[in-house]
């Protein structure tokens, strides 16, 4: 697994490093790397800073709004991926016609 410090998230979207703080103390991304003093964010970090600055700078979505959008979308993904297994288990119990 990847993991990016801040400077690289800056970098790498484009963004400044005050929204990316920002994120931080809205609690939206927290430091997940195997270090945590290290200040390392994963993949799934990086995506949600992603789509905050999406949010705030292409729908004006204020901060609070992102919180509910970022936590609903991740309820959603977790949703889809029990269903999908759910599913499975349904379909390799039922006899094949």
């Amino acid at each position: 697994m990847t993991f990016y410090t801040r400077r690289q998230i800056v970098e790498l979207l484009n963004v400044e490093e005050g929204f990316v703080r920002a994120l931080e103390q809205e609690e939206i991304i927290e430091s997940d790397g195997p270090e945590p003093s290290k200040l390392e964010f994963s993949e799934r970090m990086l995506e949600r800073v992603r789509v905050a600055h999406t949010l705030v700078d292409d729908l004006e979505v204020n901060l609070a709004g992102v919180v509910i959008i970022v936590r609903m979308r991740e309820e959603i993904g977790e949703l889809r991926q029990a269903l999908e297994s759910a599913l499975q288990r349904i379909r390799s119990r039922s006899p094949s016609s």
